[in-house]
């Protein structure tokens, strides 16, 4: 049966808490797709655009989330990509399929705007685009991570740092999803010398003690004129999920004259990055990553599988599970650094 209502984390105002909603679910257009989700998680991109920090104050209220598992309930028009009962994958990330028009909802008379993809409800109307059959090696659960998290981590690693010699010396800064991806990709590839940063205590400690990784410091954003051990080595590789102005400018700083800063983040809307073209010209690199240049389509099936081989640790990244009425509580959490990923279960 095909529900007309359900709930939703609705953002209606930059800088407060998410409000959950009863929203009317539209009737489908071209190209979409409704699904039941079973699991989301929330990413830095979703804190930023709760802040303000994404231009995004014209679409309020909008749905938020973008990497999940769920069930096809119901295929609109031209969809040939999923059947309904099948289990997905949902990313914001582009595939194969019919790129569809943005859904929006109700509530009562108030429209409620939405994305191609939005993860942060029970049921959600998808693009076919950003849905990718679900692997059956892979859980539920721990799928989620592929809508996001992982093809950006292990993807920006795989395609852009194999070429490195494996005894540089490398630093991640920030250690979210998407770093603790980096991490796991790093150390599959037999890299050696790896030190991660991040501005948060709590997080540094959970690293440390739980997932047994001694190689973490804190860093101060504001002050960041010490490299972090680094005075005798040359940095080769400086990989940063921060998006944090000051800790891009200071990466491009400290690496070698032929190292390379990656970064898989940016700074909020209209802040610009000012970096010393003498580095350029000495043969330093700046490399920037939408999504790991991961083909989903291709990828996610190549990439369970290769993660599984190498007994890849998902439960470091949900050490907590929340119901969609504690979301803001989530969000907390992951602000505070007592999480990795929140997972949201809506099973």
């Amino acid at each position: 049966m095909v529900p007309k209502t359900c709930l939703a984390a609705v953002l209606n105002k930059h800088n407060k808490p998410l409000s959950i909603q009863k929203i009317e679910i539209p009737k489908l257009k071209y190209g979409q797709v409704l699904v039941k989700i079973y699991f989301t998680a929330i990413c830095g991109s979703q804190l930023m655009e709760i802040k303000g920090a994404r231009n995004t104050k014209k679409f309020l209220p909008h749905l938020l989330g973008h990497e999940a598992s769920a069930k096809v309930v119901k295929t609109g028009p031209g969809v040939k990509k999923v059947k309904i009962n099948q289990d997905v994958i949902l990313s914001w990330i582009k595939g194969k399929g019919i790129e569809a028009p943005l859904a929006s909802y109700k509530n009562k008379k108030l429209k409620i705007n939405s994305g191609r993809v939005t993860t942060f409800s029970q049921y959600s109307v998808v693009s076919e685009n950003r849905l990718y059959l679900k692997p059956k090696n892979i859980s539920l659960k721990n799928s989620v991570l592929y809508g996001c998290a992982l093809p950006t981590g292990v993807g920006m690693i795989f395609n852009h740092a194999k070429e490195f010699k494996r005894d540089i010396q490398i630093i991640i800064a920030g250690i979210g999803g998407v770093g603790l991806s980096c991490y796991y990709a790093l150390k599959i590839l037999k890299f050696k010398n790896i030190l991660i940063l991040d501005k948060s205590k709590d997080k540094i400690n959970f690293i440390k003690k739980k997932l047994k990784i001694k190689n973490a410091k804190l860093v101060n954003l504001k002050n960041l004129q010490s490299n972090y051990g680094y005075t005798k080595k040359k940095l080769d590789l400086f990989i940063d999920n921060t998006g944090d102005k000051s800790m891009l400018e200071h990466a491009f700083k400290i690496i070698d004259i032929k190292g390379t800063l990656l970064f898989s983040s940016h700074p909020p809307f209209q802040q610009k990055i000012s970096l010393d073209p003498k580095g350029f010209l000495d043969g330093k690199r700046v490399i920037g990553t939408r999504g790991g240049e991961m083909n989903l389509d291709k990828d996610i099936k190549k990439f369970t599988t290769l993660l599984k081989k190498n007994n890849f640790n998902y439960k470091s990244f949900f050490s907590q599970s929340y119901k969609l009425v504690e979301i803001n509580k989530a969000i907390k959490d992951m602000k505070n650094g007592r999480v990795i990923r929140p997972l949201i279960k809506l099973m």
